[in-house]
């Protein structure tokens, strides 16, 4: 009788303050990942791309300086068709630093679980369902790498999606349709994420009419905006699929790589699988990863699990996994059970895939070198406003400028032999540049200086043998030259 009565207390706590509590964990949610997207960052890990390349472009923006963006030189739009990065600009009115994108990102992310347990609460009648459902949700490994992989305009998309599940399924039809059109301009490619939405809904009577339209138009406004983008970019639309020429080859590229299975692997056990009971939500994510599983190798960089790209899938699994709940509930199982054994499964495998929010709970994620301390040191000697030139690693935190240059190490053949042959190790960046900033020390990792430490550190040798750059102030490893210009 007791043990009834506690049971009882802690249903009722969860019917009157399920919404409370969930807002209370998104903004503890929002707080982590923004932590650890910033100590990423803090500790020189983040990159041009993404990072820099955005924040150049939302702060131009914000201070009408134009669309021309210098890490990817050309206009913004030609990479991603953005449309809504201008507004993005106000943010920094608000605090002038590009920590802040990170942030509004993770913060806009992690508020997304919140329309999601709104339509768990709705479809399975159970506001402690809803809660584990939408905490699985919000910990999805996608999203997690999404947020610790910089900054990119599809982590937010992934929340747009989210809302306009929400305003679907509430019947919200004005803020369905505004949303839907922010959700478009976010990127090119979200309009066939949308159409992915659709198609969960297109399985569900009540909406089908609706889904066929809003597939439509998504799908229509994707390839649009990619014809556009193509514009704007001088080699053209850069991530244009190929598509493969049979069906059997394009369901056997799926699963040709270690990579892919494992985007598999995770996304599907993160919901113990169930979304596989979902033929809308199954239909998603096919149509998701063929755009890049199917295409050919000049896709590979985005098979990966570990980075962005599969933070939008996270609204496709659990709203599988709602569909296969519901059905659940049809024939009287504790629907609340098995949410929580969703949530226990999803917080096991955190543990054992080692997903980025572990780092959190270790020593090691939080320690500041003393290496970093002089590259800090230095930059916030370097002169404002002037235009520079920066290795991957150390263009974000320079970005606030007019024109800042990506560092690319690479052999040229020159005549004058300042490594003894006539093959040598260089630095290329923008002829416009009038500083470098490089770091020396040894052992940084290839995604911080984009070759090997000696051929890294012999095209630097080369440049200042041959006198195209001169010593202006260093600190520890961390160097600031002045380009000498012909």
């Amino acid at each position: 009788m007791i043990r009834y009565e506690y049971m009882k207390r802690i249903q009722n706590y969860f019917v009157k303050h399920s919404f409370l509590l969930m807002v209370l964990y998104s903004i503890v949610l929002s707080v982590l990942y923004s932590i650890l997207s910033i100590l990423r960052h803090n500790h020189f890990q983040s990159g041009a791309f993404d990072l820099g390349l955005y924040d150049q472009a939302i702060w131009k923006f914000g201070h009408f300086l134009g669309a021309y963006n210098t890490v990817k030189d050309r206009i913004i739009f030609g990479d991603h068709f953005v449309l809504t990065l201008p507004i993005f600009g106000i943010l920094f009115y608000l605090w002038d630093n590009v920590r802040m994108l990170l942030i509004v990102q993770a913060t806009v992310i992690a508020t997304s679980a919140i329309p999601i347990f709104l339509i768990a609460r709705k479809r399975l009648s159970s506001e402690f369902a809803a809660i584990c459902v939408a905490i699985t949700y919000s910990l999805f490994y996608g999203i997690q790498y999404g947020v610790y992989f910089d900054f990119h305009p599809i982590i937010i998309g992934v929340a747009i999606i989210s809302w306009l599940a929400y305003f679907w399924e509430y019947d919200k039809k004005v803020l369905f349709w505004i949303t839907f059109i922010i959700g478009l301009l976010t990127q090119e490619n979200m309009g066939i994420a949308i159409a992915g939405l659709a198609a969960i809904y297109f399985f569900r009577k009540k909406y089908w009419k609706q889904a066929i339209l809003v597939g439509i138009f998504g799908i229509s406004y994707s390839l649009l905006s990619m014809k556009v983008a193509a514009l704007f970019s001088p080699v053209g639309y850069q991530y244009w699929p190929q598509l493969p020429a049979t069906l059997h080859d394009a369901f056997v590229r799926l699963f040709d790589s270690e990579e892919k299975r494992q985007v598999w692997l995770y996304s599907y056990s993160t919901f113990s699988f169930l979304p596989l009971l979902s033929p809308g939500s199954l239909l998603a994510v096919l149509v998701d990863l063929s755009q890049y599983f199917v295409t050919g190798p000049e896709f590979a960089r985005m098979w990966s699990p570990f980075m962005h790209h599969r933070a939008i899938l996270a609204p496709f699994l659990v709203l599988g996994t709602l569909d296969v709940l519901v059905v659940v509930k049809r024939i009287k199982i504790r629907v609340a059970y098995v949410a929580a054994l969703l949530l226990g499964v999803s917080l096991v495998l955190q543990y054992v895939f080692h997903f980025p929010l572990n780092k959190l709970i270790k020593v090691e994620y939080w320690q500041k070198e003393s290496w970093m301390q002089d590259t800090r040191k230095l930059i916030t000697n370097v002169p404002s406003g002037v235009s520079l030139a920066a290795q991957q690693n150390l263009v974000p935190h320079l970005t606030h400028r007019n024109s800042i240059y990506l560092v690319w190490p690479r052999e040229h053949d020159i005549d004058s032999m300042p490594c003894g042959q006539k093959l040598c190790w260089w630095l290329d960046f923008g002829t416009q540049a009038d500083y470098l900033v490089v770091d020396t020390r040894p052992d940084q990792w290839l995604t911080q200086i984009l070759e090997s430490n000696e051929h890294w550190n012999s095209a630097i040798a080369n440049m200042e043998k041959a006198g195209k750059i001169q010593l202006v102030n260093q600190v520890g490893g961390t160097k600031l030259y002045k380009i000498v210009k012909e």
